[in-house]
């Protein structure tokens, strides 16, 4: 028997005993047959599986939780905002997506857009009313607002923007003397009335990543 046990150990060494291994030399009847490495299975001592042994808690050990909880896209606006921020842009209650800088110099039209531009490149512009929330803020201001005439006679905004909202005093515009031809908000009246250009007004930038033109 013992030397059977050492022939079983060769094979063991040679073939690896991570795999149940059957020795010929060793039969049996049950467990107790077999040495305490080795089980009895089909009536020879065979070296025991220990990949298929339960971890120490008796259970199989699981793997580990993925986390399938997808990561939100970035806001591209946030980075805007933090550089129009450091330009002195603020948030207003119940506008998104935007903020507002009012600048008490008096300056023309075409100063006050490049005023309002070269603040954050390609993000900010003389304010551009895209909703009623805008609208109804600059109703609360006064001075020169994105819109203008292109030549057709028509007025544009500086972002391109067709769904502008513009509340017009009434009668206006009305191109007084020919050559009104840029878009201001009264203080009069908090409606929108168009007047010329080289006029010096006070005026509001907006920063909302949009680019301007002119």
């Amino acid at each position: 028997m013992r030397m059977a046990h050492y022939v079983a150990m060769f094979a063991c060494a040679l073939g690896g005993c991570g795999f149940a291994t059957r020795s010929d030399e060793l039969v049996c009847s049950i467990d107790d047959d077999c040495d305490a490495d080795r089980a009895c299975e089909s009536g020879f001592c065979v070296v025991a599986d220990r990949s298929l042994e339960p971890d120490a808690g008796g259970g199989v050990v699981p793997d580990a939780p993925t986390d399938s909880t997808p990561t939100p896209d970035a806001d591209p606006f946030e980075a805007i905002a933090a550089l129009c921020t450091t330009a002195g842009y603020t948030p207003v209650t119940g506008i998104t997506g935007a903020l507002f800088k009012p600048v008490g110099t008096n300056r023309s039209w075409n100063a006050a857009q490049a005023d309002c531009k070269d603040d954050v490149a390609g993000a900010t512009h003389l304010i551009v009313m895209s909703n009623q929330a805008e609208a109804a803020y600059m109703a609360t201001q006064q001075g020169w607002v994105g819109l203008f005439d292109n030549d057709t006679n028509v007025f544009i905004s500086v972002t391109g923007e067709t769904t502008d909202v513009r509340n017009f005093d009434s009668g206006q515009p009305d191109n007084g003397g020919g050559d009104e031809n840029c878009i201001q908000s009264r203080n009069d009246s908090n409606k929108l009335d168009d007047d010329q250009c080289n006029n010096g007004h006070v005026y509001v930038c907006e920063c909302d990543g949009r680019a301007s033109t002119p």
